[in-house]
């Protein structure tokens, strides 16, 4: 069973246990706000909804990495794991959500600030289905210590890794997509996986760290791109989120997963600049802290631990 089943009428074991995390770890909050994405976009105070949801995807803050989870009644999948340091808090959060076992993994791309943390989720007790990475060039293939250490963990544990490729799968009642990069690339990024999930209230699009140059290849893929949730390709870099790209996708909504005073400057104001053409709605893990969508019914509700 991947997580504690919630009853639609009171706060579970499992939304109080997450309250707990929340002030352990983060210190005592006044409130959250729960943000409805609907046509009647209203503000409310409380996190009840949020907790009851049957579906979710969490943008989980891990500094300057990125790391997302999608929950779909008792079915998983955690995409990347931010850097090796960030792992125990992800494993914390996993546990905290009543996450037992995660049908998949996928690591966007093989940079530290998106395996790293995988490595504790792997060695941890959680049981792992299918772990998803792209095929890269030799010439690329990381010599990183964190690569060979997740490396190890996959073999360890009897896993073993699948190749992204473009295709369709079910995740509960989530739909999932995911398209893999096969140009010949000379920067790491380009391979990343980009994921698609489209839910009962909405569709989420996470770029990993997809730059321009490799969106050229996505976009010629001739696929629904469309979304109204866009994690932003490379924490906002200058280098991504294109203005092809964000045609195709029209976002509702924008996040960021992204360290707070960061040496690489993100997220880039002209990055910033392009998707403010489509939506002013841009949410931050360095200013919002843990940026969670209950996905039930219509509505997207969007949770932010930071106002």
């Amino acid at each position: 069973m991947a997580k504690n089943k919630k009853t639609k009428n009171k706060i579970s074991a499992f939304g109080i246990a997450l309250v707990g995390l929340v002030v352990l770890v983060f210190g005592l909050l006044d409130h959250f706000k729960i943000i409805s994405l609907g046509e009647k976009a209203d503000i409310t105070e409380g996190i009840q909804n949020a907790l009851e949801s049957d579906t979710s995807v969490s943008f989980i803050d891990v500094g300057q990495g990125n790391s997302a989870l999608v929950i779909s009644g008792d079915s998983s999948m955690l995409i990347d794991g931010g850097e090796a340091e960030k792992g125990k808090d992800v494993v914390a959060y996993l546990k905290t959500c009543g996450i037992t076992k995660l049908d998949y993994i996928i690591a966007t791309h093989q940079h530290t600030d998106h395996i790293g943390g995988l490595i504790d989720v792997i060695n941890s007790d959680i049981e792992v289905s299918k772990i998803i990475m792209p095929k890269i060039p030799d010439k690329l293939v990381p010599t990183s210590l964190t690569y060979t250490n997740l490396l190890n963990a996959i073999k360890n544990k009897g896993l073993k890794v699948n190749a992204a490729k473009d295709e369709e799968f079910s995740l509960g009642s989530v739909t999932v997509n995911t398209f893999a990069m096969s140009g010949d690339y000379s920067d790491l990024n380009n391979y990343s996986v980009v994921t698609k999930i489209t839910t009962n209230a909405g569709k989420f699009l996470i770029m990993g760290d997809l730059e321009t140059t490799a969106e050229k290849e996505l976009l010629s893929k001739k696929q629904d791109l469309s979304a109204d949730v866009l994690a932003m390709g490379h924490h906002g870099s200058s280098s991504s989120t294109g203005s092809n790209l964000l045609k195709a996708v029209n976002p509702v909504c924008a996040v960021i997963s992204v360290g707070s005073d960061n040496s690489y400057g993100h997220p880039n104001e002209a990055a910033l600049k392009r998707v403010k053409k489509y939506t002013d709605m841009i949410y931050r893990t360095d200013k919002n802290g843990n940026i969670v969508f209950g996905c039930d019914f219509k509505n997207l509700d969007l949770t932010v631990e930071k106002e």
